[in-house]
Order: structure tokens, then sequence, then C-alpha cells
């Protein structure tokens, strides 16, 4: 029977072949992705990103647009997931804490989702069997959401009025606690 310190040895070596075994299938997928490009010509950002993101990202819409949704705001929603759902996951936090913010997110996000690709209006049934997935104070209806969602994308865009504004407001909501000092004063 292996000791203690065998079996550790042994977990790591395992883990070991498999990040290595991950790290080489990344270096051949960047070989085959980056053939042709010439980086030795790239001298900032702005090449960078039109001598190989670009392209990608081209290839990217497309397959979004002709395989799952032309919808411009379902293709934007996963392009830019990560994106919008750090935005309601930490208000989320800041809101309602730490627990399960990460499940209502994702359940905002493909609600979100499928109102866009499908056009089903965004609903929670609050009084299903379990619940910890929906947001309790914040986020709860469609316009909400819609509205957020609206201004995340806006400043996705350059354009932060519209966040600014709805975070002026999120601060000022008496149902958070945004802003506002121990006692709930501003």
């Amino acid at each position: 029977m292996a000791t203690q310190t065998e079996t550790e040895e042994a977990i790591k070596s395992l883990l070991m072949s498999i990040a290595s075994s991950i790290g080489h299938d990344n270096v051949e997928l960047y070989k085959k992705l980056s053939e042709g490009v010439n980086f030795q010509a790239v001298t900032c950002p702005e090449e960078f990103r039109y001598a190989f993101l670009y392209p990608h990202e081209r290839y990217i819409d497309g397959l979004i647009k002709s395989r799952i949704s032309n919808n411009h705001d379902a293709v934007f929603l996963l392009e830019q997931s990560e994106f919008i759902e750090r935005y309601f996951q930490n208000w989320i936090r800041k809101v309602e804490g730490a627990a399960c913010c990460a499940d209502k997110s994702r359940t905002i996000m493909r609600r979100l989702f499928n109102f866009y690709k499908e056009g089903i209006a965004i609903q929670f049934d609050y009084d299903a069997e379990y619940t910890f997935h929906l947001p309790k104070r914040i986020f709860r209806t469609h316009g909400e959401i819609i509205q957020f969602y609206e201004a995340i994308k806006s400043l996705w865009f350059g354009n932060a009025e519209k966040y600014i504004v709805l975070y002026y407001s999120l601060i000022r909501t008496p149902t958070t606690d945004i802003g506002r000092d121990e006692a709930g004063h501003d």
C-alpha cells in the first residue's frame, strides 16, 4: 500500500502531466492560429489587433450569426459575456453578498440571452422549490435587467453616461446598501 507521501507525489505527477498536456495543446493551437502573422512587424497595440485579433473576432462574429443568432444583442452577449456578467455579478455581490452571486449572474445572463435570441421575457419564479440562483434584492425584473444591460453595453462602446446615471441611482436606492453608512444614511 502506498504511503501518504507516495500518493501525494503520484497526484502531483498526474496534475503536472495534465497541465503539461494542456500547455502543449495551447502551443499547438497558437501555432495554427498565428500562421502568416508577422509578429516582428507589430510595433503597437493597434497593429497587433488588426494583424491577429481582428480576423479571429470576424470569424467568431460570423460563426455566431450563421449558427446561433443574428440578433445584434444576442451576438454581443456571446462575444462579451465575461465583461457583462462581471458587472452583474459585482453588483449582486455588493447588494446581496457573495453567496451564490455567480449562480445569480449566470441565471441573469441565460435569461438575457434567451430574451434576445428567442424573445422570451425575463421572469423569475420565486415560489419554486429552489431559488438560490435568483437575485433577491437587485435585478429582479425584466426592466431592471434590460436597463442595466443597456448601460453596460453603452459602457463597452465608450459611452459611460448611462452607466454613471444608473450607478448613481443604484447607490441611492433604499433597497441597496451601496453608498450608505452602518446607520443607513447617505
